[in-house]
């Protein structure tokens, strides 16, 4: 057959993964991990370094830097990137799936072409490209996601092709072949951790010490080179990987020690059982690699030597990776670098059989690739009743997303709406998720943007301006009564947390993943301290503008409030003093609350005009480790620019100290300014 009509079946599976990949729907507003890639890949396009670098996931944040300058690029819009970027944040995420789409299936395509000129053979080369249909997790994965496990399939199906073309050379004592191994090595490792048991193959499989060496060496300044974006975080990295390894819980949590036995078994049986094509291949290398060792009378001429390496190497990356996976397991998506072995297994279990058995059956051989292809095909097409589950069941949520939206903005016009954080899903949620593991960068221009974008979060049991948390008489005085609660809870134990917390709720409707509550603020109790007004047992106020006698403290209420250090007339927000904090990592004005009790309730405010979210007022007791709160966010703006901060500091039972301090502290590069402090403490 005409070689170049052969060629023309390898674009058939690549444009499969395309179709399908671009015909799924993601689950819209989806926070995690979608919005926090989305929002470190601007971070980079912006010029700042990354704050989600556990993965390390640092790879696939430049490359969606990439995608979002040139996006923006063509866009020929007027707005920044920044603001396009936050405006429009579904279009990007939507840009960015397509784009790794795109990108996999013509890596799919290469592969089947180098394939077909390594091996010969175009049913060994389809084999290939049906590797990702064998897997549901790989390819809804694919189509659904912005994640580092796009790339570690892109890291895969590169690392396969590099193996065929190893496989296929002459001069197999080159060392380029080592030096390009282990910068593909560094690259996969620093996308995700979970390609490490993937380093394996290019060790077994280089011949001489000297490339095994060479190959080892060049990983660690591959790596080094991609995880530049998260340099800064190194130490942090380190602590995170350590803490993965010496603890039994998942993400470095539970009891200390390497493994829970009991779910560790479990695990294996899981992973087994939920990935039959992977374990099918593994045991058939295994079976292979106990023949090839235990049986002499097999032919072991040099083909079948050269493929046995290979096999062992494979046996070993898959094995390796769920032993390792076991460990935390909960999810498929970490055996993706594993799950894109399927097929290279196969099709050197195919060459090694060939190799022993020629002399055999060469009818058995000559028809293995065309019957591995029927069976790969089967188990593919098997899979297609959950794809299309799952394809509808994203269609359905989408739209049921839409519809709750559209009848809260018809049905609830005078309600302010409130986000459910962080377990829901809608345009806000999906902001702040990806702001903050993004080093809280983007906080500023969120809150000029959505300047509505208020949540209550469940975890810390209040409710916030994006970060800045809002006491319950300022947020009432603000927005009134008429409050929605949007997204959540969703379950019975949620909803005792957040009724628990002193919120009362009246359920208005539910879709098929959102729901949407009235806060009842009459018969909350989060809200009594406001609706039956609280007495003040102290009021403090200074605008910096009194003095000692000596001139060296600033007074308040006819007390030392704080030394004057820091104090300047440069920009005064009222009257002449204001602090002043050049410099990163300065301090100023430390006032000591006397007279603690536990229980105390206060709310300390202060204006700052200038810095970001690292310049900040703290509230501490003279042991941080007993008792550390940290500002975040201003609740107001006013005409001159100064934006307002509030901390609300509610004193723990069992708090054995008498005093706190209050201080200010610029951890940012921008320098900032403070006036105008008020606390008022609450019975």
């Amino acid at each position: 057959m005409n070689k170049k009509l052969l060629i023309s079946f390898l674009v058939i599976l690549p444009l499969v993964l395309l179709i399908t990949g671009f015909s799924f729907d993601r689950t819209k507003y989806g926070t995690d991990p979608e919005s926090a890639y989305l929002f470190n890949g601007l971070n980079i396009a912006m010029f700042e370094s990354v704050g989600l670098y556990e993965h390390p996931g640092t790879t696939a944040h430049a490359f969606n830097a990439v995608v979002i300058t040139v996006t923006h690029f063509v866009r020929f819009t007027d707005k920044d990137l920044q603001t396009d970027v936050l405006l429009n944040s579904e279009y990007y995420i939507e840009v960015l799936r397509k784009t790794y789409i795109l990108l996999n299936s013509i890596l799919l395509f290469f592969l089947g072409l180098v394939a077909f000129r390594v091996l010969k053979n175009l049913c060994l080369a389809i084999l290939l490209q049906l590797t990702p249909f064998l897997s549901t997790t790989l390819v809804e994965e694919l189509a659904t996601k912005i994640a580092p496990e796009q790339f570690l399939f892109s890291s895969s199906l590169l690392l396969i092709i590099l193996v065929l073309k190893y496989y296929s050379t002459l001069d197999k004592e080159n060392k380029r072949f080592a030096i390009v191994f282990g910068l593909l090595g560094g690259f996969g490792l620093a996308t995700k951790f979970t390609f490490l048991p993937m380093l394996i193959i290019p060790f077994i499989i280089l011949r001489g010490s000297r490339n095994k060496i060479i190959y080892l060496f060049t990983i660690i300044p591959s790596f080094i080179l991609f995880t530049l974006p998260a340099a800064p975080a190194y130490k942090i990295m380190i602590k995170w990987f350590v803490a993965l390894g010496t603890h039994t819980g998942t993400y470095g949590q539970g009891s200390e020690g390497v493994i829970d036995p009991a779910q560790y078994l479990k695990s294996l049986v899981d992973i087994s059982t939920t990935n039959k094509m992977m374990i099918f291949a593994l045991l058939s290398s295994f079976i292979a690699l106990l023949i090839i060792y235990g049986k002499k009378w097999f032919q072991k001429d040099s083909e079948t030597i050269n493929a046995t390496a290979y096999i062992l190497a494979f046996f070993l990356a898959i094995s390796g990776s769920i032993l390792m996976v076991a460990k935390h397991y909960h999810s498929n998506h970490y055996l993706f670098p594993e799950l894109s072995l399927t097929g290279i297994v196969f099709v050197f279990l195919y060459l090694w059989l060939s190799g022993t058995l020629k002399w055999k059956s060469s009818k058995v051989v000559s028809f293995t690739p065309q019957a591995l292809v029927i069976i790969f095909l089967i188990f593919a097409l098997a899979n297609i009743p959950y794809l299309s589950a799952a394809y509808q069941g994203y269609r359905m949520s989408n739209q049921s997303t839409n519809e709750t939206m559209a009848r809260i903005d018809r049905d609830y016009p005078g309600y302010v709406k409130t986000y459910y954080y962080p377990g829901s899903f809608n345009e806000m949620a999906q902001l702040r998720w990806g702001n903050v593991y993004a080093k809280q960068f983007h906080a500023d221009a969120l809150t000029k943007l959505f300047p509505k974008g208020l949540f209550y979060f469940w975890w810390e049991k209040n409710f916030q301006l994006w970060e800045t948390t809002i006491p319950p008489a300022e947020f009432l005085k603000r927005y009134g009564g008429k409050i929605l609660l949007i997204g959540g809870p969703n379950t019975p134990e949620e909803i005792r947390q957040v009724e628990d917390a002193g919120l009362k709720l009246n359920k208005l409707f539910e879709g098929r993943i959102q729901v949407v509550y009235e806060i009842d603020t009459a018969l909350s109790p989060f809200f009594h301290n406001v609706t039956k007004p609280r007495a003040t047992l102290n009021v403090l106020k200074t605008d910096f503008e009194t003095f000692s006698d000596d001139q060296q403290w600033i007074m308040a209420d006819g007390q030392k409030f704080s030394n004057r250090g820091s104090l300047t007339t440069e920009k005064p927000r009222s009257g002449k003093y204001s602090f002043a904090m050049p410099v990163k990592d300065s301090y100023a004005m430390e006032y000591v609350l006397k007279n603690i009790r536990p229980g105390n309730e206060y709310e300390v405010f202060i204006w700052r005009f200038g810095g970001d979210d690292e310049s900040s007022m703290v509230v501490s007791a003279q042991n941080s480790d007993l008792f550390y709160v940290k500002s975040r966010g201003t609740i107001e703006k006013d005409a001159g620019g100064w934006s307002k901060i509030v901390i609300s500091v509610k004193i723990p039972e069992g708090f054995k100290e008498n005093m706190l301090k209050v201080y200010l502290w610029n951890h940012s590069n921008k320098p900032a300014w403070f006036d105008d402090f008020e606390i008022d403490q609450y019975k």
